[in-house]
């Protein structure tokens, strides 16, 4: 399962998970569950058969629900998402804003998580909450979708004030009593870490993993940490995206390529 955190900072929204996936009745901390989605908008087909480009940019997203519901709906939406056209009889239209990317997104989903359901009952069910720049109300924007207990799926616009906050997972009633009012990014990275050391909810875990906003481009990070003191006093730096430690002697070499991914600062 899963706890998300997604907060609206000012002009910016921001992401932030655990790294647990849930699969049947094992656990593992290799969920990759922040992610950049990028999505173009093309035009009616031109003479000489060119569709132009007229809107771009990125989905920031984060998932809850059983890993292979998840993953099966993360996978399709970005296959579909990244390659959009306008109606050919409205060309004019607003249909390159979030309420029709949102549209989009949300019968994507309609489809897909109706075969799940049908195939792994409630294991399909998933929640998803995405955002990405309006280019209509020149702002970023967040929508919730997902399926209930009676196997209907909703979507809702969220994060529509300033310090907006929106909790989902299995981890959710464990963070709503630890989340103060008018709370920070920091207050929102440190109960997700709460929740995540807290033995009591053994479906939220892992490493943290974020993202945020530059413009209608989305970036997720990982987090830098300090291990554990060695025999000798040391503690190393970690840069965790989820599983792995890009910072870890499988990712140190002197030739070839090595990571070049953002990191928030948990050392500090």
């Amino acid at each position: 399962m899963t706890l998300c955190i997604v907060w609206r900072d000012g002009s910016n929204i921001k992401f932030a998970s655990d790294s647990r996936l849930s699969l049947g009745s094992l656990t593992s901390d290799c969920g990759i569950k922040v992610v950049r989605i990028p999505f173009n908008i093309y035009g009616p087909e031109e003479p000489g058969g060119t569709k132009p480009l007229i809107s771009s940019g990125d989905l920031g997203m984060a998932f809850a629900g059983n890993a292979v519901g998840a993953l099966m709906v993360k996978e399709a939406l970005a296959e579909v998402i990244f390659c959009m056209q306008v109606v050919p009889t409205f060309p004019d239209s607003d249909d390159k804003g979030m309420d029709s990317i949102a549209d989009f997104v949300f019968r994507a989903y309609e489809v897909i998580s109706k075969n799940l359901c049908a195939t792994i009952l409630e294991q399909g069910r998933t929640c998803i909450v995405f955002g990405g720049h309006c280019v209509i109300q020149n702002k970023l924007r967040a929508f919730r979708i997902e399926t209930d207990d009676q196997n209907q799926r909703h979507k809702r616009e969220i994060l529509t004030g300033n310090t907006d906050v929106e909790i989902f997972g299995s981890g959710d009633d464990a963070a709503h009593k630890l989340m103060p009012s008018g709370a920070t990014e920091r207050d929102s990275i440190d109960v997700l870490q709460r929740v995540i050391n807290d033995s009591s909810v053994p479906t939220v875990g892992g490493n943290i993993q974020y993202g945020s906003f530059a413009g209608s481009k989305f970036q997720p990070a990982g987090i830098a940490k300090l291990g554990d003191r060695d025999e000798f006093g040391h503690r190393e730096v970690h840069y965790w995206r989820g599983p792995m430690d890009l910072n870890g002697s499988d990712f140190d070499q002197s030739g070839g390529l090595v990571p070049n991914f953002p990191m928030i600062d948990f050392i500090r």
